[in-house]
C-alpha cells in the first residue's frame, strides 16, 4: 500500500487541490461554464468558511481531499461539521485515501469537541457507501432530508 500524508489545506495548495475539486464537479456532472472552483475554494478558506484536507503522496502528487463545513447542533449543544466533498484521483482509489481522509476528518472534529460529522451522498454511489459504513458512519433512518433549492 502506498504511503499518504493528510494535511490541512491553506491557500498556497488550492492549485493542486482545485485540479482534483474539478473532478469532483465533473464526476457529479456539475457545469462550471463561468464558475472558478479555485476562486470558491480561496473563499471559503479566506473567511473561515471551510476546512480542507489533502492527501498527498511520497512524491507530492496530490491524491484527494476532503472539506468540512462548519455547523452546529442545537440538541447536543455543540458544533457539528457537514462533509460535504470528498473525493480521490481515480489512480488512488483502493489506496485507503478515502478511508485516511475520513480518519483525519474525525480526529479534527474530536479535536473541536463536537457532536458529529455528517455526509451525504449520491443514492447509486455504492463504493462510497460502503467506505463510509465501514469508517463508522450509520444510514440515519430517524430524519429525513428536504432540500429547496432556490432558483433565481
Amino acid at each position: 500500500m502506498n504511503k499518504f500524508e493528510i494535511q490541512l489545506a491553506d491557500r498556497s495548495h488550492l492549485p493542486a487541490i482545485s485540479k482534483l475539486y474539478e473532478k469532483y464537479l465533473d464526476f457529479y456532472q456539475v457545469d462550471i461554464t463561468g464558475k472558478n472552483p479555485q476562486d470558491y475554494l480561496e473563499q471559503r478558506l479566506i473567511n473561515n468558511e471551510s476546512y480542507i484536507f489533502y492527501a498527498v503522496t511520497e512524491t507530492g502528487e496530490y491524491a484527494g481531499f476532503a472539506q468540512l463545513y462548519p455547523l452546529f447542533c442545537s440538541l447536543e449543544m455543540k458544533r457539528a461539521w457537514l462533509l460535504y466533498d470528498l473525493y480521490v484521483d481515480d489512480q488512488y482509489r483502493k489506496m485507503g485515501v478515502g478511508k485516511q481522509l475520513l480518519q483525519r476528518a474525525e480526529i479534527f472534529a474530536k479535536e473541536k469537541d463536537s457532536a458529529y460529522i455528517m455526509l451525504s451522498t449520491a443514492t447509486d454511489n455504492f463504493r462510497a457507501q460502503s467506505l463510509y459504513e465501514k469508517s463508522g458512519y450509520e444510514k440515519d433512518t430517524e430524519f429525513l432530508t428536504y432540500l429547496n433549492h432556490l432558483k433565481p
